[in-house]
């Protein structure tokens, strides 16, 4: 039978020095226990302890929420409506979004471990920054095998490629990159690493199209011998445009257009 929060607490007020409460609660072994101390050590002593603990049972029963109530003295109570929040699809929502949210947060640390145990990013970037750029990519293909869900290594590598000037390769690791979440895109069109990409004819449709080729083309990172050069006028043109625009510094165009004159 159902308890009843109220009831308990007062027979603890009135009750409390025969363990009135106790009994009422089916804890047996308790009221016990208070009838053992009013028999003899309050008898011994002629001083109510058990009325004073009564007291202090009926102050922590008053106070005492009922959903704690419950819990310990109406399980099955305390079990229904559980149950019945559980059906609420309000908490229902909320406890499939809580569980979405541990699953990413697992893949995240999982990710973050892996990028942790992959030696092969560190000597990469190292040799990236030495301008190694053979054995920096030799080395970043070696990381994408252990980490192949990192953004940052195949933005990495579609610098290289750009430095390399090989766009399709490029073009390739930065729609990887974008598509596994990288959102810095304003660091393609200023960084200079990517100033051999920004100056291609089909950049700005690249751009445009969010830094994706336009679907038909192939979207596997192209062979080498597939790239092509683009005619000297048109890319010596396509400096001039970048350059006026505010996209390509003096330098980079200087740099640039001294590649193209050599080739």
């Amino acid at each position: 039978m159902e308890k009843s929060k109220t009831v308990a607490a007062f027979l603890a007020l009135f009750g409390g020095s025969i363990g009135a409460h106790k009994f009422y609660l089916r804890d047996f072994g308790g009221g016990i226990f208070y009838i053992f101390l009013l028999f003899t050590v309050v008898k011994a002593i002629n001083f109510p302890i058990t009325a004073m603990l009564g007291l202090f049972e009926a102050f922590r029963l008053f106070t005492m929420s009922q959903a704690e109530f419950d819990r310990k003295y109406n399980k099955a109570t305390a079990r229904r409506r559980q149950q019945r929040r559980g059906a609420d699809p309000r908490n229902r929502n909320r406890r499939e979004r809580d569980i979405v949210r541990e699953r990413k947060r697992g893949q995240n640390q999982r990710i973050v471990k892996k990028q942790r145990t992959n030696p092969f990013i560190k000597s990469g970037n190292t040799k990236y920054k030495d301008y190694d750029l053979e054995g920096a990519l030799e080395d970043f293909e070696k990381a994408l095998e252990i980490s192949p869900e990192n953004y940052g290594l195949h933005f990495n590598m579609a610098a290289v490629y750009s430095l390399l000037e090989k766009k399709d390769n490029s073009y390739y690791h930065i729609e990887q990159a974008l598509e596994l979440g990288f959102k810095d895109t304003e660091k393609i069109l200023t960084k200079d690493d990517f100033a051999f990409l920004r100056i291609q004819n089909d950049f700005d449709s690249f751009k445009d199209n969010g830094f994706k080729r336009i679907r038909g083309k192939a979207v596997e990172p192209p062979k080498d011998d597939l790239l092509q050069d683009d005619l000297l006028l048109s890319q010596l043109n396509k400096l001039k445009d970048l350059r006026s625009r505010g996209l390509l510094s003096q330098k980079e165009f200087v740099y640039e257009k001294e590649k193209l004159l050599k080739k």
